[in-house]
């Protein structure tokens, strides 16, 4: 009788209860529009947002659309690339993955089908997804262009007999603006990527922006095939790198101006506020600092570190104009975006959202195939490294897993030396052992993602995307090579 009295009592409460209204539930916020920008080879110091100047002409700005972008975003002080090169650093900026596993570390190599990227994420979210690149390896045949609902490819073909030449801006705008004006569905939110090609050597602005950083004591010389002109090497005389330096400024000035136009058009359309937009760099480049000239030779800082800015959209994410100095890595662009977006990201995933709180322990990681074929004469040079790092904090690792010996380990207090210019590995063989031994941890444990998918194997290339990687220095065109 107690438990039939006691089922009865409840069953009177369910039928009160279904009378009670409960409280609403506070509904999701609205997905955003996304927009990612990635600028090839642009380096920190050549952003007026992170303290940088034309070394040529400090008194002109160099990039002062992205200074007022700046204003609007938070800036992450202390982003950094997985990588030196493109089509790495797009992988993983793309699966949230470092290039171990994700697999893509070759020159011809193609993103396994088996990978999420983020578009195919947004895509399963409802949105319409779009890109619009140039440069070789944003085209089709490397698959990271997978999930994107429509893209423009036309400025990533050759347009000139060295890719070096190409002048890719005009066609990139133009297919922006095809987008948000003819492309777009008014219906669904939106993820569209825009990869910038110019500031990629050769460096070859067009005017104004040729002039407009040479210095009076700068020596004009013939920056044509930058990677392999002998004439361009570590002890070129200063004025003639003065010279180089301008013209690179001159590029990044360009590619500025045409963004403040697409973000100019973005605002117009009434699509600004609630957008968020993340503006980075694929990697930097380097001018002999570390001896070596263009970027896909090393992992020192001044190929690594990126700028990162976001614009979080109205109401979400840190105040306009905030500066975050958290360690963070172009992994965490997926985590961070699909968060906002309401998305869960593919298991495994290596990256964490910027929106999660800083953990000043955090590691991030850089790992390097560096692959070149160098033509001198009738003999084509080899070169071939495998790079890897960590950095935890200010200190940094970096270990050439090629190399038994360890002859070529380093070890950087970023405090006293941020432009790694003093190798303490010998004098400090602890400090390396322990980032070493986190390091070999990060490794096992990309390898062991890596065993869950197929790799994507080798790009199918047509004749004139093998000619402008061979142009580029990625491939070897000329037969057999000399090691």
């Amino acid at each position: 009788m107690q438990g039939a009295g006691a089922r009865g009592l409840w069953a009177a409460f369910a039928l009160c209860a279904c009378g009670v209204s409960e409280p609403d539930e506070v509904p999701p916020p609205p997905k955003p529009l996304v927009v990612l920008v990635t600028l090839e080879s642009l380096r920190v110091d050549h952003v007026g947002a992170y303290g940088g100047v034309s070394p040529t002409r400090p008194d002109v700005p160099i990039s002062p659309m992205l200074d007022a972008f700046a204003r609007e975003a938070t800036v992450y002080d202390r982003a950094h690339a997985v990588t030196s090169w493109t089509l790495s650093s797009h992988a993983s900026l793309f699966t949230g993955l470092y290039p171990t596993a994700h697999q893509t570390r070759a020159p011809t190599a193609r993103l396994g089908d088996g990978y999420v990227t983020l578009a195919e994420r947004l895509r399963e979210a409802g949105y319409q997804t779009g890109a619009v690149v140039s440069g070789p390896y944003l085209r089709r045949s490397h698959n990271l262009t997978q999930g994107f609902d429509w893209v423009d490819e036309s400025s990533a073909n050759p347009l000139q007999p060295r890719a070096h030449t190409d002048v890719t801006n005009p066609a990139m705008e133009a297919g922006l603006i095809r987008f948000i004006e003819r492309v777009r569905d008014p219906e669904r939110p939106f993820f569209l990527f825009a990869y910038f090609w110019d500031p990629h050597f050769d460096y070859l602005p067009p005017a104004p922006y040729d002039t407009l950083f040479v210095s009076e004591g700068s020596e004009r010389i013939d920056v044509r095939d930058f990677d392999i002109s002998d004439a361009i090497h570590p002890g070129i005389p200063a004025a003639q790198l003065d010279f180089i330096l301008s013209q690179y400024a001159g590029e990044i000035r360009a590619t500025d101006e045409l963004l403040g136009r697409f973000f100019g058009l973005l605002r117009q359309r009434g699509l600004w506020d609630d957008a968020l937009i993340i503006v980075t760099a694929d990697h930097g480049e380097e001018f002999f600092e570390h001896g070596k000239k263009g970027h896909k030779k090393n992992l020192h800082v001044e190929t690594v570190q990126v700028p990162l800015f976001v614009k979080y959209p109205a109401g979400r994410g840190a105040a306009p104009g905030t500066h975050d100095s958290r360690l963070v890595s172009l992994v965490d662009v997926v985590p961070t975006v699909l968060e906002l977006a309401g998305a869960e990201p593919a298991d495994p995933v290596h990256g964490r959202s910027l929106l999660a709180p800083p953990d000043p322990e955090r590691p991030i990681f850089f790992e390097l195939l560096s692959s070149w074929y160098v033509q001198r004469g009738s003999r084509t040079t080899a070169e071939v490294e495998d790079w890897a790092g960590i950095r935890v904090g200010d200190a940094k690792m970096l270990v050439r897993r090629d190399d038994p010996e360890g002859l070529a380990a380093a070890y950087y207090d970023l405090v006293s030396d941020p432009g790694e210019q003093h190798n303490l590995a010998a004098s400090r063989p602890d400090e390396w052992a322990a980032l070493a031994s986190r390091l070999a941890d990060q490794q096992r444990r990309a390898e062991a993602d890596a065993q869950g998918f197929e790799p994507g194997g080798a790009a199918e290339l047509d004749h004139e995307a093998s000619a402008r990687l061979c142009a580029l220095g990625y491939l070897d065109c000329a037969g057999p090579t000399t090691p």
